[in-house]
């Protein structure tokens, strides 16, 4: 029997159905809903809490029907990667949370990707391979797919549902981190007795002081500014560094972030832009400078074509990631280029990563000396109906686009943190039972959560547990808050 039609369809036996009476097939039509996300082969660097495609090229989607058919019918090995990265998982599913980092497929990452897939498959490329994250709206495990799929794997099954729909099924988990994959499939009978639940005490997140500095959601609005030669995106606390006639650099309050813009003009048409890209960036003395493959971007405003690269480097003991961009403006027999960069230490790049590239494509030239070029920049730059095409451009970027990462100026600091902390997926908001108004902001380890009068947190993924049995005190469940 073909591969697709075990995964897909499998045998037909009496339809298993779920805890609430709804069957595997109704299950199938949620899981495989088209959420408007267009299917992609580049790995997803934004967040990874966020709707997904229906589809992943050069890979199948698998339903937790599917799944279920494939791993009780046997017709082919299989083996389950966990790439969510929590305690429970799926029976026998392999940890594998490090496989969902961004980057590009020649990264180091992909090659220790293509190590351990062929030391767990035995170098066998027909193997299956299923990997799954939270549900269908957690990107981890698509890029985990993504990643197989490049090192040459033919049957690589992505289970969109995730263990939400694992768990919504009523089928059993595993706790713990299982060290190596079965080739069985797991064991579908019904879950333990729901007596045996344990709760585990929760502390909510804390908020960061107003203070603070918080890559993944810089608190104010953004502010236009103007300078000697460039009109750029200020985001509320940073400074500007260098602002010269060829360079232009924002800097965060912590000194650990920074946008760039250094352009030249006169430059022979034959010289390439990812050479440009290098030798500026080495200029800033950094160590061990990498650069990702080029694919095409949007251009800085005035330039007609554009190219980006992922970056890495060290500086000042500590390790780097960004985006780089080189902007190219032919112009006769020279060619103009202006780099831009958003640049971050390492450890801080995945909150940076969904809003400062934004901020560095804010930066252009107002000036017609500007890169040491007068002429077509300045004819393009300082013409009124293109600087006032530009001014509209930044209200609208500054009212629609500036809310992935901050909330309109009159939104309170409660509803920026609850949209910015939904989607990074860090945290989950729920209400207070007990007549407060103030929202209250968990992490993701469990499904529900009951609270006391005397504030005490308790998590479960059990729907069916209850805390106050065999207690004294006064447990309520507390609902979750989708806006």
């Amino acid at each position: 029997m073909p591969l697709a039609t075990v995964a897909q369809d499998g045998p037909r036996p009496a339809p298993l159905r779920v805890r609430n009476g709804v069957s595997l097939d109704q299950m199938m039509q949620a899981e495989r809903q088209d959420l408007g996300v267009e299917p992609t082969g580049q790995l997803h660097g934004g967040p990874m809490h966020a709707p997904t495609p229906a589809s992943i090229p050069g890979g199948q989607v698998i339903t937790t029907k599917g799944l279920v058919a494939l791993v009780q019918g046997g017709q082919a090995p299989c083996i389950l990667f966990d790439v969510l990265g929590q305690t429970e998982t799926l029976p026998n599913a392999v940890p594998a949370s490090w496989m969902a980092q961004p980057g590009s497929f020649s990264d180091p990452v992909q090659q220790q990707v293509g190590q351990m897939l062929e030391q767990r498959t035995q170098g066998r490329k027909d193997l299956v391979l299923v990997f799954y994250c939270l549900s269908r709206e957690c990107w981890m495990s698509y890029n985990a797919a993504l990643r197989a799929i490049h090192a040459g794997y033919t049957n690589v099954l992505w289970y969109r549902g995730g263990i939400e729909a694992w768990r919504w099924a009523g089928l059993p988990t595993q706790q713990g981190q299982p060290g190596s994959a079965q080739q069985q499939g797991p064991d579908l009978r019904p879950p333990a007795s729901e007596a045996q639940a344990k709760f585990v005490p929760v502390k909510p997140v804390m908020r960061e002081d107003e203070g603070g500095v918080n890559p993944a959601r810089p608190p104010g609005e953004l502010r236009i500014a103007q300078g000697r030669f460039f009109s750029f995106a200020l985001p509320p606390g940073w400074r500007v560094g260098e602002d010269g006639q060829f360079a232009l650099t924002l800097v965060a309050p912590d000194d650990r972030a920074l946008t760039l813009m250094v352009g030249n003009a006169g430059l022979l048409p034959s010289y390439p832009p990812a050479r440009y890209a290098h030798d500026k960036l080495s200029a800033m003395q950094l160590q061990g400078l990498q650069m990702g493959e080029p694919r095409p971007a949007r251009p800085a405003a005035g330039f007609p074509q554009a190219i980006e690269f992922d970056v890495g480097y060290r500086a000042r003991g500590s390790a780097y990631r960004g985006v780089a961009k080189v902007s190219v403006a032919p112009a006769y027999d020279t060619t103009t280029m202006a780099l831009t960069a958003a640049l971050s230490t390492a450890d801080q790049w995945s909150g940076y990563a969904s809003w400062l590239p934004q901020v560095a494509d804010q930066v252009s030239a107002t000036n017609g000396a500007a890169f040491g070029m007068r002429g077509i920049m300045q004819q393009n730059l300082q013409n009124s109906q293109a600087f006032g095409e530009a001014a509209r451009q930044y209200r609208e970027w500054s009212q629609k686009n500036w809310q992935q990462v901050t909330d309109e100026r009159n939104a309170s600091q409660d509803r920026k943190n609850f949209a910015v902390r939904e989607n990074l997926g860090g945290v989950q908001t729920f209400a207070n039972p007990y007549g407060t108004s103030q929202p209250v902001e968990l992490p993701t380890t469990h499904t529900y959560y009951w609270t006391d009068r005397q504030g005490r947190i308790v998590g479960t993924n059990d729907p069916s547990a209850d805390p106050n049995v065999g207690s004294t005190g006064e447990w309520r469940r507390m609902e979750r808050v989708t806006r």
